[in-house]
């Protein structure tokens, strides 16, 4: 074979050492990158807490809802003040269902005193002489609840004697009606003990504690629409003397609650200009007013209760004694984000992070350094065939 020269070995070890040295590093510089890079759990966020149903003053607001509502059966503290943005207000509490009450402001609800309310005056009941003759009908709300009725009281809970200085005062300034209106509870000795009468005139007054939750007798003399203006008056310790009036609309008996007009319904639609002709050079249409459709009766007509429910002598009549704390657990607004949380991927088409931008950089030297050591290792190969 001669003296041919063996080709060293050196160089190419060294170049192929070299290339997968820095191949190695670029893998273990990766999944530091993608540790580095990928999205980390979110920061734990200051949510405020669940708005107070009561908002007492400083606390959580609980919103205030307007649209038109009707309300036959169930538990609502109809005639109840509240400070909004600080603000003295008399309005509506419905917690008809307990875990999830809501404010609304009166003029937007009807509350329906259903036929089932009827209560026929005979000698089968004659605590009720006083609102009229034998054969006479009268509609009630009695003052223990009836589940085939609404049961209407009041609430002073969101005040407390921190805030209001003295009693509140719950007037019936007005009564604009077919007849008349009477409150009244029972004495411990079946007679009935007045709260408002409006046959006795008006305004009439009543004196009600700070954080008091209470029911009376209500009795309607005639069916129809009635609207009540009640108005709560306080003396707040922070602001003086304050008051706020607000029309109650009850409908009475075997009524059409969709043909009654509230203060907070918006104007009636005019049907000749509310399906325009669309133009069909535009290319998105605004879509015509309709407008609001309104909620349809559907409690059936109950005959005269004959038998009502006398004095009351258990149940929620009268001002508690032991004033429940207000309800915990109440519905807050959905739909948007909570103060102090920032979505993870604002803007619209934003994607998730993973970590591909140091990939994919690391992965493409990798493979430069890679064709350079087998170009550096075919040179070396040619480099020393020659010279054999």
């Amino acid at each position: 074979m001669g003296n041919a020269v063996r080709p060293s070995r050196g160089p190419r070890v060294a170049v192929v050492a070299s290339t997968a040295a820095l191949i190695a590093a670029g893998f273990l510089i990766a999944p530091a990158t993608w540790a580095a890079d990928a999205p980390s759990a979110p920061a734990a966020s200051s949510t405020p807490s669940a708005p107070s149903v009561h908002a007492a003053p400083g606390a959580t607001e609980a919103p205030v809802a307007s649209e038109r509502t009707v309300i036959d059966v169930g538990h609502v503290d109809a005639i109840s003040p509240r400070m909004v943005s600080g603000t003295f207000r008399t309005l509506l509490l419905d917690d008809r269902n307990a875990l999830a009450p809501v404010w609304r402001t009166p003029g937007s609800v009807i509350l329906h005193l259903t036929q089932a309310g009827a209560v026929s005056i005979s000698d089968d009941t004659p605590g009720f002489f006083f609102l009229g003759d034998p054969g006479t009908t009268v509609w009630t709300i009695p003052q223990t609840q009836d589940p085939t009725v609404i049961w209407a009281g009041w609430s002073t809970q969101s005040f407390t004697s921190d805030n209001v200085r003295g009693d509140m005062k719950l007037t019936l300034e007005d009564v604009d009606g077919p007849g008349d209106v009477v409150l009244w509870e029972w004495s411990p000795f079946g007679e009935p003990d007045m709260v408002i009468d409006g046959r006795a005139g008006l305004p009439a007054s009543y004196t009600v504690p700070t954080f008091t939750h209470q029911h009376a007798n209500w009795a309607f003399t005639k069916p129809g629409v009635y609207r009540l203006k009640f108005t709560w008056s306080a003396d707040l310790v922070d602001g003086g003397p304050v008051s706020d009036s607000a029309v109650y609309t009850f409908a009475v008996g075997d009524v059409d609650t969709s043909t009654i007009t509230l203060p907070g319904d918006g104007p009636t639609p005019d049907p000749t200009t509310t399906s325009p002709t669309p133009d069909h050079t535009t290319t998105s249409p605004t879509p015509s007013t309709t407008g609001t459709p309104r909620p349809s009766n559907s409690t059936a007509s109950s005959p005269p209760r004959t038998s009502p429910t006398g004095p009351a002598g258990s149940g929620d009549g009268g001002t508690d004694a032991s004033p429940s704390p207000a309800p915990t657990s109440v519905l807050a607004p959905t739909g948007e984000p909570a103060s102090g949380e920032t979505p993870q991927n604002a803007g619209p088409g934003a994607l998730a992070s993973t970590g591909s931008s140091a990939v994919l950089p690391l992965a493409a030297t990798g493979a430069a350094l890679t064709a350079v050591g087998a170009g550096a290792v075919v040179a070396t190969r040619r480099r020393h065939r020659r010279r054999a």
